[in-house]
């Protein structure tokens, strides 16, 4: 019994488990029926592996990053005023803080694998993720036959508009900026044609405006990082695309308005003055807009909820965190992974900044734009320290 217990402990198990965890956090979605199976098979994949990793003392070794510090006070921020304030099913709040938690442990194990690097694991999550996007295309227009005027879903749990972008726009990054680890064949290249064009396709069609801002963003900031010709390349596509959609169909444009977005931030910023100090905790609230005649329940920009429901003190300690996250990414901008994470982080932030909805969620889509973006640059932090580069490809089993 014992030495199963070890057997189940050891370290090339526990990389190899996380990491199947791992990509069931980048594909599941497209496949599972339900969002509780999905939960399940992170509990089983991912956050198992992951507490049990924790009996290896060079793994714990892996904490000692800003991130780490600025994540934990965030964390025990949160909880404290879950506890002053409370909230609708606290003790559900509560426990996404640990999912959370144990999911950042699990990417950071799953990225100790000497086999399947993290990029690789990226980049075929990504492909995937591309084939998935066309499909999604065609049983929405084809098999449901729904106009071509209505709004893309994902097949799978994504069923939702907005979160569906943000998770399909992440993996079209991760794919754009990982590509770079692998050499293809000619024909491997025209076939990788496919799930770029379905990652187009969906992204169009889907009409999420604040996340083609966020790509744009992403190219802009990637021609100032990283100027070469696959920038210029994407630049000019991305300008082609929407001047196609300015002459043909500017109604895409032009429908919606801005959805009253700057009311909602208004009073996003007056919830926040009138309860600075601890929020207004997990309890709803409710946003009235006169001219709709109805309520929203957060102002549609995720740093605005943070500040509503923790107060201004909470607020910081994100932003501290989402800004080491960012700074992470530029320092480390000569890597693809840290490509990867600048880009991504500017594409989630300005998307956060027109669609979030918050962060201590039970995973889903939009924690492809949020807890992800936080956990490639604690890989990248713990990559980046002297004292334990030697550590950061295996962990040695405890003694």
């Amino acid at each position: 019994m014992l030495r199963n217990m070890k057997r189940l402990i050891d370290k090339d198990v526990l990389v190899a488990w996380a990491s199947i965890g791992f990509l069931v956090l980048l594909c599941g979605a497209w496949v599972l029926p339900s969002n509780k199976m999905y939960h399940q098979m992170l509990i089983v994949l991912l956050w198992l592996p992951a507490l049990l990793a924790l009996f290896h003392r060079d793994f714990r070794l892996l904490f000692k990053q800003p991130e780490w510090a600025l994540f934990a006070l965030f964390m025990a921020w949160t909880l404290l005023v879950l506890l002053v304030e409370g909230g609708d099913s606290g003790f559900g709040k509560a426990k996404v803080t640990l999912y959370v938690t144990l999911t950042l442990f699990g990417i950071l194990l799953a990225a100790q694998n000497s086999k399947w690097r993290l990029e690789s694991m990226l980049l075929y999550a990504s492909i995937l993720g591309g084939f998935f996007a066309l499909a999604s295309w065609i049983y929405f227009y084809e098999f449901a036959a729904q106009p071509f005027s209505a709004r893309v879903l994902a097949i799978g749990v994504w069923n939702t508009a907005i979160p569906a972008a943000h998770a399909v726009g992440a993996l079209a990054i991760i794919g754009i900026f990982t590509m770079q680890t692998k050499r293809f064949s000619p024909l491997a290249m025209m076939l990788l044609v496919i799930p770029f064009l379905g990652y187009a396709m969906f992204l169009g069609f889907n009409q999420t405006r604040g996340v083609w801002v966020g790509l744009a963003a992403g190219l802009l900031v990637t021609g100032v990082a990283r100027p070469s010709r696959l920038t210029g390349a994407l630049i000019f596509l991305g300008i082609a695309g929407v001047a196609f959609i300015a002459v043909f169909k500017p109604e895409i444009l032009l429908q919606r308005g801005i959805s009253y977005r700057p009311q909602l931030w208004g009073a996003g910023v007056r919830l926040i003055v009138e309860h600075w100090a601890t929020g207004l905790g997990f309890h709803e609230y409710l946003i009235p807009i006169p001219e709709l005649a109805r309520s929203f329940k957060h102002p549609h920009n995720l740093f605005l909820d943070t500040g509503v429901r923790l107060g201004v003190p909470g607020l910081i300690l994100f932003c501290s965190l989402w800004l080491a996250a960012g700074w992470r990414g530029w320092v480390s901008r000569a890597q693809p992974l840290g490509q990867v994470l600048l880009i991504l982080w500017v594409f989630s932030g300005t998307s956060l900044l027109t669609d979030g909805i918050g962060l201590w969620l039970k995973p889903n889509a939009d924690w492809f734009i949020t807890w992800l973006p936080i956990a490639l640059s604690i890989v990248l932090a713990a990559r980046g320290t002297p004292e334990i580069s030697s550590s950061t490809r295996s962990i040695p089993a405890a003694g």
